[in-house]
């Protein structure tokens, strides 16, 4: 991907909660990003009720779906 902005690019390999403006929410490792989407691996989606279910592959979310996103620390 080309370009990832400063901010993103230093926080590549970190768990991030993501949750979307339509309030899907996402668990996993932002392994790359550019202007326009950000791709995470080993993702699961949270439901509200605390059930985890795993992506099958890489998750790939449009940017400006974002509403924001919170760094998980062990």
């Amino acid at each position: 991907m080309a370009r990832p902005d400063r901010l993103i690019r230093a926080m590549l390999r970190t768990r991030y909660i993501v949750t979307l403006s339509t309030e899907e929410t996402f668990e996993g490792v932002l392994i790359d990003a550019d202007d326009r989407h950000l791709v995470l691996a080993d993702a699961v989606t949270l439901a509200s009720n605390g059930d985890r279910l795993g992506v099958d592959g890489h998750l790939w979310i449009p940017r400006p779906a974002v509403k924001y996103m919170q760094t998980l620390t062990v």
